[in-house]
């Protein structure tokens, strides 16, 4: 019932103090093209968020099931296959997630080629953003959104990361600490 509300709190907005009727229309639709490209925007977000949380989860079931055979084989080069392993498989997922952003460009033919479109959602999903390549003004708001999308699932992943960082390193240490 909110979402209903604030949007028609936003089409009220966008359609008053113009004078013309045909001034108010072009707004109107401006605003409901607005909606609409962040609508698009969280719909693509969302897949990503979904996509990289059962990656995440689905090795960590992995991880857990191994745990007892990671402890008896804990040494310097197991810790260290183990961790390439986990930074490979994170950092495919966010490749996955960029290609589909990328995907989304290609398709919607906001680039002339994929490889642009690829090049452009690597730097704006990680924040970089040269400026050398931008969206059409009418997809603007989709960069913004990438980026939030590339932070917070970076974050996520920095977090994962540093969990099985943790995990190794308790695993290390406890039998040291019951000798």
């Amino acid at each position: 019932m909110t979402t209903v509300r604030a949007v028609t709190a936003f089409r009220r907005s966008c359609a008053l103090g113009f004078s013309s009727e045909f001034t108010n229309k072009l707004r109107l639709e401006r605003c409901v093209s607005v909606l609409t490209e962040l609508v698009v925007a969280f719909a693509v977000m969302a897949l990503c968020v979904v996509i990289h949380i059962i990656g995440m989860a689905s090795l960590t079931v992995v991880l857990l099931r191994r745990r007892s055979s990671i402890e008896q084989r804990l040494r310097f080069v197991t810790s260290s296959v183990l961790l390439i392993i986990v930074f490979s498989v994170v950092i495919l997922l966010h490749v996955l997630e960029t290609t589909i952003w990328a995907g989304f460009y290609w398709w919607q033919r906001l680039f002339e080629n994929f490889e642009t479109a690829l090049y452009f959602s690597f730097k704006t999903y990680t924040t970089i953003g040269y400026g050398d390549v931008l969206l059409p003004e009418r997809w603007r708001l989709l960069s913004g959104v990438e980026g939030l999308s590339g932070v917070l699932l970076c974050g996520l992943s920095t977090a994962f990361l540093f969990a099985i960082v943790n995990a190794l390193f308790q695993m290390r240490i406890r039998p040291r600490a019951d000798s």
